[in-house]
């Protein structure tokens, strides 16, 4: 007998039953230590407070004319007249559009156009009123937001002198220059104009507004009775 019959080889059968078993023995490992990752995965769901749910979301805010009445009873009773927004005197005031639902067509002051003049007589309110709507309230105050500069664009940021938003705003410290010579806004004073947007040089303007999110409701008249129905007896 040669060398070649004495070795005893190994047949292609043998050769193939190990390595199915050495591929079941990975597969069977692999589930074992799937299923312990789940095991561990559940452990700690159950050890762990629950995560709370996103916040609800709020009702959106959008610019409104000086006066305007909580967002909810905005849209909800605003008829889409426009009489306000012939009213207007500077022409600011613009039907929403972009937006779905109750809220578009309604009005809303426009920045870019030159912003709110804040008229004394409150020609937009007046006009609600003759139009039987009244969601504008001549008795609440001039509040329609606050304005925000972008420091990524604004020219004052970036070492240039410029005082244009300051000149514009007609609220005295509404707007003004800080020890850096930057401009700054004090929210507090604020009324969200937008008269500044307009007067920034930068394109698109460096300036923008952000609208009152919580607008009070309708303000009882002090000749009207508590629920606002109508004057009250002598």
């Amino acid at each position: 007998m040669d060398e070649k019959d004495e070795k005893d080889p190994i047949s292609r059968r043998e050769m193939l039953r190990k390595k199915l078993g050495l591929g079941l023995a990975q597969s069977i490992g692999y589930a074992l230590g799937q299923a312990h990752g789940v095991r561990r995965h559940i452990e700690q769901t159950i050890r762990d407070p629950i995560s709370p749910s996103p916040p609800t979301p709020k009702t959106a805010a959008y610019l409104r004319p000086p006066g305007a009445i909580d967002e909810i009873s905005f849209t909800a009773q605003c008829t889409k007249c426009n009489a306000c927004i012939e009213a207007c005197p500077p022409k600011t005031l613009v039907p929403l559009t972009g937006v779905f639902g109750k809220a578009f067509g309604t009005p809303v002051i426009d920045p870019n156009l030159g912003g709110c003049t804040m008229c004394e007589d409150r020609p937009c309110a007046k006009a609600c009123v003759d139009a039987g709507v009244d969601i504008l309230d001549a008795l609440l105050p001039m509040n329609m937001g606050h304005a925000t500069i972008h420091r990524s664009s604004c020219r004052s940021h970036f070492g240039e002198e410029c005082t244009l938003c300051i000149d514009a705003c007609p609220i005295e410290n509404a707007i003004a220059h800080d020890w850096r010579k930057i401009p700054t806004v004090n929210p507090d004073i604020c009324t969200g104009c937008g008269i500044c947007v307009k007067s920034c040089p930068v394109e698109p303007s460096a300036i923008s507004i952000v609208p009152l999110a919580n607008r009070p409701p309708k303000a009882v008249h002090p000749d009207h009775d508590q629920n606002a129905q109508g004057p009250a007896p002598d």
